[in-house]
């Protein structure tokens, strides 16, 4: 049975150009830089068109399954599998939703803490956070929609960059493709990570008033995340050395220390602080889609399901220590995210049309 949506809840095609850039912009990007250059150096901003390249791709196959379908990827699942296998794919999705957002917050209050409160709780920050995180949640679809438009806000901040102008050295930007397509490649590897949260789609396609026509805004979406990242990597490559920005942790947050105004001495706290609206847009998204799998799975409410999940989330994000262990668990969700964006949704596209194919023979 195809789920049901109510009219009410569903929203304009172009809203899903807002989902995917806020789903793919985290926190996560603000390390984006580290590992992709030091295989590609100054050519790093190839593998950024690269990967956004590849994500097209992705959508279009994604596309591809849900309009010959016509139902979410939960359906999918057990059309597909049959109830026990599908059933396992979709807690597959719970799991990795729930780690990603315990990553994603346990990265910002680790931010914070850097930046701007060092002497900050862990459980007194991610509390605040997951009561908001609650509110808007238990609001329903259309107010998490809202929220992710409300967070484009912090894009005002790009504009800081004028200030780092003078600073630019173009000149490294040279000598250009400098490294070989296998460095390249391992480069884009590595910053698919900022990318993941496109698969999100999956749950929010029945949600849209008319579904078939969102692919451009899909495709739109996922253009001015890659046109983002583009000026981030250019700006950093432009600042600083590759060498240099190896050995930084958050290096778009050095960018800021080139601002400067009489008024605001330390514009990197509103910089950092302002990393709340890029967070939210995402522990929403990931909470909504964990409970409509469980009322499907489980047949129980979303609300009820809620709570729990946000004590899990207090309580594993409270265990995570330091950086270390943050950056342990961003290696492994980075793998099973690749697997699961550059393999799984290949394989369930070509098992669609092998099915779609013995239909139509039979």
């Amino acid at each position: 049975m195809k789920p049901s949506v109510n009219a009410r809840v569903a929203v304009s095609p172009f809203l899903i150009a807002l989902l995917i850039h806020s789903m793919q912009l985290g926190v996560s990007y603000l390390s984006m830089a580290n590992k992709p250059i030091q295989w590609a150096g100054q050519d790093t901003w190839i593998a950024v068109l690269l990967c956004g390249l590849s994500i097209h791709v992705v959508i279009w196959m994604m596309y591809g399954i849900l309009n010959r379908n016509e139902t979410d990827l939960i359906q999918i699942h057990h059309q597909f599998f049959g109830k026990w296998a599908g059933g396992a794919l979709n807690f597959s999705f719970i799991v990795y939703f729930l780690l990603g957002s315990i990553y994603q917050m346990r990265l910002f209050i680790e931010i914070i803490q850097v930046w701007v409160f060092p002497d900050i709780e862990i459980w007194s920050l991610a509390l605040a956070l997951l009561l908001l995180v609650y509110y808007i949640v238990a609001g329903g679809f259309r107010v998490i929609v809202g929220i992710c438009m409300f967070s484009m806000v912090q894009h005002l901040l790009i504009f800081s960059l004028v200030f780092a102008m003078p600073f630019f050295h173009f000149n490294n930007l040279l000598p250009m493709l400098d490294h070989s397509t296998n460095h390249i490649l391992k480069a884009a590897k590595e910053i698919t990570f900022p990318y993941f949260g496109v698969e999100m789609l999956f749950f929010y396609y029945m949600f849209d008033k008319t579904p078939r026509k969102s692919q451009k805004w899909a495709h739109l979406g996922n253009m001015v995340t890659t046109m983002f990242y583009l000026i981030i990597i250019l700006s950093l490559l432009l600042l600083f050395k590759p060498d240099q920005l190896s050995t930084e942790i958050w290096p778009e947050l050095s960018n800021y220390k080139f601002v400067r105004f009489p008024f605001i001495e330390h514009i990197e706290f509103i910089g950092a602080s302002s990393l709340i609206f890029a967070l939210f847009p995402v522990l929403c998204l990931n909470l909504w889609a964990s409970t409509r799998v469980m009322k499907f799975m489980f047949k129980v409410k979303q609300l009820a399901a809620l709570p729990i999940l946000l004590i899990l989330i207090f309580i594993l994000v409270c265990l995570i220590p330091d950086r270390n262990s943050i950056e342990e668990m961003k290696t492994w969700l980075s793998k099973i995210g690749f697997y699961m964006i550059y393999m799984y949704i290949p394989c369930l596209y070509v098992v669609d049309l092998v099915r779609m194919k013995v239909r139509r023979a039979v």
